[in-house]
């Protein structure tokens, strides 16, 4: 009999450490802290791009999204803003795989008031 309780134990512990990750991966649980200051440090390799924020990331199966608001100058063309995010979805995705969902948000960078 203790030896069946030992194994019963057992079982529901593995069964724990299946469950958790799974549910974690359907209610879409944020990466990992580490995984999203290494996706800031990526996006702020940029110059031309500051204060990224907003970061919403999850994972898609075996993949990652990524969806994360940057700021540019606003006298920037379209043309330019359009480059620059995809230099920043071609380093993520050499990082973090082909497959992965990226959105990014451009905005201008908000001028300072004067009080």
């Amino acid at each position: 009999p203790i030896a069946a309780v030992v194994v019963s134990i057992l079982i529901v512990k593995v069964a724990f450490q299946l469950v958790i990750p799974a549910i974690n991966d359907l209610l879409e649980k944020s990466l990992p802290g580490e995984i999203e200051d290494e996706i800031l440090s990526i996006i702020n390799e940029t110059p031309e791009v500051k204060n990224p924020h907003n970061l919403c990331t999850r994972r898609i199966g075996n993949d990652f999204a990524i969806e994360v608001h940057i700021r540019v100058d606003g006298q920037i063309t379209v043309s330019r803003a359009h480059e620059l995010t995809k230099e920043i979805e071609n380093k993520l995705r050499l990082n973090f795989g082909p497959a992965t969902h990226i959105v990014l948000h451009v905005e201008p960078i908000k001028e300072k008031k004067d009080e």
